[in-house]
């Protein structure tokens, strides 16, 4: 019996590339600006900074020490991580690519109706801290951002 896709969750694939954002919850204003980008056959994850005392913003890769690429993380794994009554519902699955300390998750729900989605991961070693939900943007104002230096 072939599993279904939906116990794997949808890859990740380069329709993800992007922008995503978080949004603060009192005030609605966007916390961190983030961007997933496919370049030279690996996947990166840069973050939105302020690059000087001047105000200036850059895009900063979210590495630690070397190991820029992120790299998809197994099906042994996901579950591992996700396998938490936290992440109990809504039900679905999850794909996730990391490096040392940085990872992109996304969540598929099983729910067709459900909307996809996106989560920013920190890791501590092994252990993954809480993943932050981020929403992919999709207005002309935030995919400008794209075109900042890198």
């Amino acid at each position: 019996m072939q599993p279904s896709s939906l116990e794997f969750g949808q890859p990740i694939t380069l329709d993800d590339q992007g922008i995503y954002y978080t949004l603060n919850r009192k005030t609605g204003g966007i916390n961190n600006v983030f961007q997933l980008v496919y370049e030279d056959d690996n996947w990166y994850l840069y973050q939105l900074k302020n690059t000087s005392k001047d105000g200036d913003m850059g895009w900063v890769i979210l590495a630690d020490q070397g190991g820029y690429a992120l790299k998809s993380v197994g099906t042994s794994m996901v579950r591992e991580l996700f396998d938490k009554p936290e992440f109990a519902e809504p039900k679905g699955a999850w794909q996730l690519m990391r490096n040392h300390r940085y990872g992109f998750g996304k969540f598929t729900p099983r729910v067709p109706a459900t909307q996809m989605r996106f989560a920013m991961i920190l890791f501590s070693g092994d252990e993954m801290l809480v993943p932050l939900l981020i929403e992919k943007a999709e207005d002309e104002l935030l995919q400008s951002l794209a075109a900042l230096a890198r």
